[in-house]
């Protein structure tokens, strides 16, 4: 995709999605709409923007595409050893309940993830987690917690496949799993747009992994700062095993070690 259709698709975008492709990294993204555009419009920019306002099944087609959705149930296992050993315990000591967010949540391996590590503590039912993507098909299967395919809850153990997912038959895709209403109660969904949509705070807890290495340095840097502002004074941040805060990203955060950043304390205020 050359110089001259690149703005004319990247504005579209804007205007029918809502999504800002400026706070991107532009490499990635141009080769991503340009294999697309090869597909599914013979390479031709001029169709594919004809379709993006023709076609609202094709739109949304594009906004699946453009959302990145790689995930699994505890990916990164010693990351999540780490949260459910030490993390959430500090958090919840000498407190009734976990708020937390899961940003970026995709198809709710992540928040699953959490609600079960929460139960294997034994507060799952005082938690209240919120999960968000910007991805509209991502967050109704996380509200309606599936269903999984065998080979998407294959890492999970026998015990937590009985306990925590309810089977289902299919005729095309053999058994399939479905979330037990005690986990699913406890995670609200919701469509946000992280770049453009408010946020809500005092979370004890917010995730966001793997997803701020496709913005650019700038947008990140700001994306930090509204985590940083939703988080209660020690609140945790939980980001991805390649991503690390540095310099001035840091600001207003203590390093716990692994991927885990406390929000500093407010003067006078000690955390939970």
């Amino acid at each position: 995709m050359d110089d001259l259709a690149y703005p004319r698709v990247r504005d579209a975008l804007q205007e029918l999605l809502g999504l800002d492709l400026r706070a991107y990294k532009p490499t990635q993204m141009r080769r991503r709409l340009a294999s697309f555009v090869a597909r599914h419009c013979e390479g031709d920019p001029d169709v594919f923007l004809a379709r993006l306002r023709a076609e609202p099944d094709f739109l949304q087609d594009v906004r699946d595409m453009l959302t990145i959705n790689v995930t699994e149930f505890f990916r990164d296992p010693v990351q999540w050893a780490t949260l459910e050993q030490r993390v959430l315990p500090a958090l919840l000591e000498g407190r009734p309940r976990l708020r937390a967010w899961s940003a970026g949540c995709s198809h709710g391996q992540e928040p699953i993830s959490l609600a079960i590590a929460l139960d294997r503590l034994g507060r799952l039912g005082g938690a209240s987690i919120l999960a968000t993507d910007f991805d509209h098909a991502a967050v109704e299967r996380t509200a309606a917690g599936g269903p999984y395919r065998a080979s998407e809850v294959a890492g999970l153990s026998e015990d937590e496949r009985e306990r925590y997912f309810a089977r289902e038959r299919s005729l095309g895709d053999g058994v399939l799993y479905r979330t037990r209403p005690r986990v699913r109660s406890r995670i609200t969904a919701q469509s946000l747009n992280l770049l453009a949509d408010p946020f809500e705070g005092d979370f004890d807890l917010v995730i966001c992994r793997n997803v701020m290495i496709y913005f650019e340095t700038e947008v990140k840097s700001v994306l930090l700062r509204r985590f940083q502002g939703a988080l209660r004074p020690g609140g945790v941040l939980f980001i991805g095993a390649t991503e690390a805060l540095l310099g001035a990203d840091l600001e207003g955060f203590e390093r716990m070690g692994g991927n885990f950043y406390r929000r500093a304390e407010a003067r006078g205020q000690r955390a939970a």
